[in-house]
């Protein structure tokens, strides 16, 4: 791993930036993934009622990215483990090593009771009832078949792995990323607009100070106060270190924290 131990918060000043806007609309010469981490590491998430309230739904989320062949093609294989007193989610995703394009998307959430597996190559979509629930319905296979077959019409990235894709971006002061981004089988295809509102410093466990860019989304009118989500990503090692999402309305945070071992 490259980094930490657990990271400690700085102090959140972030200073203001040009007014210059520079807007990129992600596509896929946008990336750089020779900035693309293989092998094993984690997050932990957690939420807040305030900043200052303890941690509560304290999740481990573990990745595994490595670098494969899938049908004769170079590819990266992302798994993901999402732990919180057992397992509650599961995702094995291909994508592509040319343009980060999804070619397969297998996700199980405990919480819903099935697995859906998205193949964008074969443009399939299967649905098993791992839980042994009652089938599932068939008004949610029809939304989410419609959603898989509408999100071929356009360029997208998987929005599932934002916290990998954002180490791929080119940072600069004030740019926007408009990214199309879609989350096989919880909605549709979207437009989102990240801005890169400043830099910042992040404390490490040993006490040295991480040079941050900080890129942040929020969720109306651009207005704080009706909630964000905002990522801390190391200008020298591109790795996301954390991220702040403010739900609005005074109904809390939810933090996600790098791990420096896995």
């Amino acid at each position: 791993m490259k980094l930490l131990l657990l990271l400690a918060l700085s102090a959140f000043t972030i200073p203001s930036i040009a007014k210059n806007i520079d807007t990129i609309h992600v596509e896929p010469a946008t990336l750089d993934l020779k900035h693309l981490q293989t092998g094993d590491f984690s997050y932990l998430q957690y939420n807040k009622k305030t900043k200052e309230a303890p941690a509560s739904r304290v999740t481990l989320i573990n990745f595994n990215v490595e670098a494969k062949q899938y049908h004769n093609k170079p590819a990266f294989f992302v798994k993901q483990q999402w732990e919180y007193d057992t397992v509650v989610h599961k995702c094995y995703t291909v994508f592509d090593a040319k343009d980060f394009s999804t070619l397969l998307h297998d996700t199980y959430w405990k919480r819903l009771g099935y697995s859906i597996k998205f193949d964008f190559e074969a443009k399939q979509v299967e649905f098993k009832n791992v839980n042994n629930k009652s089938d599932v319905p068939d008004s949610i296979k029809a939304v989410a078949i419609k959603d898989f077959n509408d999100s071929f019409s356009k360029y997208n990235l998987n929005w599932h792995a934002d916290m990998i894709i954002y180490s791929l971006l080119p940072y600069k002061e004030n740019r926007v990323f408009v990214i199309n981004y879609y989350d096989p089988g919880f909605g549709k295809a979207e437009e989102v607009a990240y801005t890169v509102i400043a830099s910042d410093f992040l404390t490490g466990s040993n006490g040295e100070k991480i040079d941050c860019w900080v890129l942040n989304n929020y969720n109306d009118n651009k207005d704080p106060e009706k909630g964000y989500e905002r990522f801390w990503i190391a200008k020298k090692s591109h790795e996301v270190l954390k991220m702040e999402n403010y739900f609005g309305g005074g109904r809390g945070y939810r933090y996600k924290l790098k791990l420096g071992v896995s």
